[in-house]
């Protein structure tokens, strides 16, 4: 493992210290929600407490204390109601519409409320809507004989509204019209209005019936199949008996057939005159009073929602603010801090805060009016447990539904609270201290991935130093020592000594071949010269045999001293040999003349390669190469004599390719001079140091000296002229020889 990776390992391992603090951030949140599951059920125990004894809520509460089936509820208008009889202004209500149905007319029913105003929104199908018309008054009367005052209030289609106060106030409005247009509500019933336990509190009188009632006023407007009727009429209070009916006829005059809506019109007129006799499934009349919001207000803080519910379940008070921030939340807000943060802290939601179990639906929705049925037999005297769940806006909340009162609850107090502005202040501590264990954690991480940065390129650098500080033919050019004061410098600064006594040495080992040359060829020369001068007719045979010897030996040793001779000569003639153009097709062409002399025993011929490797008689291409002649004819010498002494038959084929032997052409030209001769194989271990200096394939023994300078000889000669030796393995034949680059013209 290189060093950088096992530093980049190393700090890997710190990342040790994050996974640990995550781990122990999760645990420390889960605790923190616990914690503020406990915290809201005990808060709600004491509202709970609180508001029980409040006398305020109780009153409230207990006005709205009937179980009618078909109990009507009225929320607060969000905006302004003009009363014009079309459903423009009652789109942004979220209450649902009541619709009874009754012989084929059908009567829809919407309530709200607005500035102690009550509006009545009426949707009525009927196939056939018959219009009041006023009576024709007549002046004479039989004997006996009284006028039909119920005819003269109404002969066409209307719609009668019931309301009786807990204080035994009663109204009885009716609405009807010639055609459409606005209309105002008129008195539908006759006689004494008295409260519950009995007591006069409105006098009869004749001309009641038909009197117009004052704030009671509507719009009628037609439509395809009926017609739509809007109301606007005092607030009656909350608890009030309300029966909307609408009252259908055949024809003008005609009698009474059909009523469609929460109280029968006989009904109505019934209890207008005995309002005793009302019945327990009468509709109420329920909405949220404007002062039922008090008792929980200081209950409500920045993050929490409480809604009170009558025991019918309808909604009697609604305090928002679920979305309202403390000044500690608003410093802490991610959308005001910067993109970092906020950042980290969605990471944080979703990764930790995100683990956290969630109830599949909530108590309440945001926009219900009033709890399901069974809902409210599910609270029971203790209470819904407090559960965890989304809003409709995506937002996780901890909602607690409780009872008001004893055994019989009067009503149920809701409380949520946003659990994500809740947990902002916990949240952004615990993010901001995991980031910072993540980013002590990642600067050591840097630091070190850096420092073995640092290092690997220096020893890397050092490395290639080192591979430099000897070139391709063995000379030492030396390594610069580091000027830094750790092991690496230290370390450089030794290799550079050990290089500098190393190239003295191989400069010694030099400059002794040219001396030892020098100094053995007089020895030699006088051996040579008295065994030369020996009278070998008075030696016996055995003193021949050992004449013979000493002349061998005397030979052989002056081989060796003409090759290193030789040898050092060629370098420094390689060196300083000037370059000249010539045609490489005509030298080619000499020197196969040139080796048919020298070697006549061998057959001798030129070839080109084509592109696909294979020989064939062609003319030999012009090239225009700059080169030394003599140099080149010195390596061809060399690769002829190798082929000559290693061919197994008599054919050496003098090769000459362009742009390699079976290379693809490049930009830059490239020539291929070589010697192919038939042989062994060269193995593949051979070839790749086959033109090294002082080596040699060949068995010991033999009649001539080999010491393994030739096929370098080669390789200087090629590198000279900026090519390269090269040795293939063909079918049944060995190519070995150089490429040289030229400039094509």
């Amino acid at each position: 493992m290189k060093l950088r990776s096992q530093m980049l390992l190393a700090g890997a391992l710190t990342l040790a210290i994050p996974i640990l603090g995550w781990q122990s951030v999760k645990q420390l949140d889960a605790s923190l929600q616990q914690t503020r599951i406990d915290a809201q059920t005990l808060r709600v125990a004491n509202a709970r407490v609180a508001l029980a004894e409040a006398d305020t809520l109780q009153a409230v509460l207990n006005t709205s204390d009937r179980d009618g089936t078909e109990n009507l509820y009225a929320e607060q208008a969000v905006q302004p109601i003009f009363v014009d009889g079309y459903a423009d202004d009652w789109q942004h209500q979220l209450a649902s519409e009541k619709v009874f149905k009754h012989n084929g007319n059908t009567l829809s029913i919407r309530l709200a409320k607005r500035h102690h105003r009550l509006y009545l929104f009426l949707t009525v199908v009927d196939q056939s809507v018959v219009y009041h018309v006023p009576p024709t008054l007549k002046v004479d009367f039989a004997e006996g004989e009284q006028p039909d005052r119920q005819r003269q209030l109404i002969n066409g289609d209307a719609v009668e509204v019931y309301i009786q106060s807990p204080e035994g106030r009663l109204t009885h409005a009716l609405f009807r019209t010639i055609a459409p247009g606005p209309l105002n509500g008129i008195v539908a019933s006759p006689g004494a209005t008295t409260s519950q336990a009995g007591q006069d509190r409105f006098r009869s009188r004749s001309d009641v019936l038909g009197r117009h009632l004052p704030g009671y006023r509507g719009a009628w407007v037609s439509t395809a199949n009926g017609f739509q009727l809007e109301l606007d009429i005092p607030l009656p209070h909350l608890g009030s008996v309300l029966g909307v009916a609408f009252v259908d006829v055949e024809s003008v005059n005609g009698p009474r057939l059909n009523s469609t809506g929460t109280m029968h019109y006989e009904l109505m007129a019934q209890l207008h005159r005995n309002p005793a006799d009302l019945p327990s499934s009468v509709p109420t009349l329920y909405y949220s009073p404007e002062n039922a919001a008090n008792p929980i207000t200081p209950w409500v803080t920045p993050g929490v929602r409480a809604r009170l519910f009558d025991r019918q379940g309808f909604l009697i008070a609604d305090v928002n603010a679920l979305y309202e921030k403390s000044p500690l939340q608003k410093e802490l807000d991610p959308a005001k801090g910067s993109f970092f943060n906020a950042v980290l802290f969605r990471l944080f939601a979703y990764f930790v805060a995100g683990d956290s179990k969630l109830d599949v639906e909530p108590i309440v929705l945001n926009d219900d009016l009033h709890l399901k049925p069974d809902t409210i037999a599910a609270v029971g005297a203790k209470g819904l447990p407090t559960a965890r769940y989304t809003t409709t806006e995506r937002d996780r909340v901890l909602g607690s539904l409780v009872a008001i009162g004893g055994e019989t609850p009067n009503g149920y107090l809701l409380f949520e609270s946003n659990e994500e502005l809740a947990a902002s202040y916990a949240s952004s501590r615990l993010a901001r201290l995991f980031s910072l264990l993540t980013l002590v954690s990642i600067l050591a991480g840097g630091v070190l991935f850096v420092y073995a940065t640092m290092l690997s390129l220096r020893i890397r650098k050092l490395s290639k130093q080192a591979s430099l500080a000897v070139a391709d033919d063995g000379r030492v050019t030396g390594l610069p020592g580091s000027k830094a004061r750790d092991e690496i410098g230290d370390l450089s600064r030794n290799l550079s000594a050990l290089l500098a006594r190393s190239a003295n040495y191989t400069q010694y080992l030099e400059a002794l071949s040219s001396r030892l040359s020098h100094e053995l060829r007089t020895p030699l020369s006088v051996v040579k010269t008295s065994i030369e001068n020996m009278d070998r007719d008075r030696l016996d045979s055995d003193s021949k045999e050992l004449l013979d010897r000493a002349s061998g030996g005397a030979d052989q040793l002056g081989a060796i001293i003409r090759a290193l001779v030789e040898s050092t000569r060629l370098e420094q003639t390689v060196q300083n040999t000037a370059m000249v153009e010539m045609a490489l097709d005509q030298w080619l062409r000499g020197s196969e003349a040139r080796y048919t002399q020298v070697y006549p025993h061998m057959d001798f011929g030129l070839a080109v390669f084509n592109d696909s490797n294979q020989l064939r008689d062609q003319p030999l291409p012009s090239v225009p190469l700059v080169a030394s002649p003599e140099l080149l004819s010195q390596a061809f010498d060399k690769l002829v004599d190798n082929a000559v002494e290693f061919s197994t038959q008599k054919e050496i084929t003098l090769v000459m390719a362009l742009d390699g032997v079976g290379q693809e052409r490049t930009k830059q030209r490239k020539v291929t001079l070589a010697v192919m001769n038939a042989g062994p194989v060269i193995p593949p271990e051979t070839l790749t140091k086959l033109f090294d200096p002082m080596f040699s394939s060949r068995k010991p023994g033999g009649d001539r000296l080999h010491l393994g300078l030739g096929l370098y000889i080669v390789r200087m000669i090629a590198e000279a002229h900026g090519g390269k030796p090269i040795a293939k393995n063909l079918e049944e034949s060995v190519l070995i020889g150089f490429t040289l680059p030229y400039d094509e013209k």
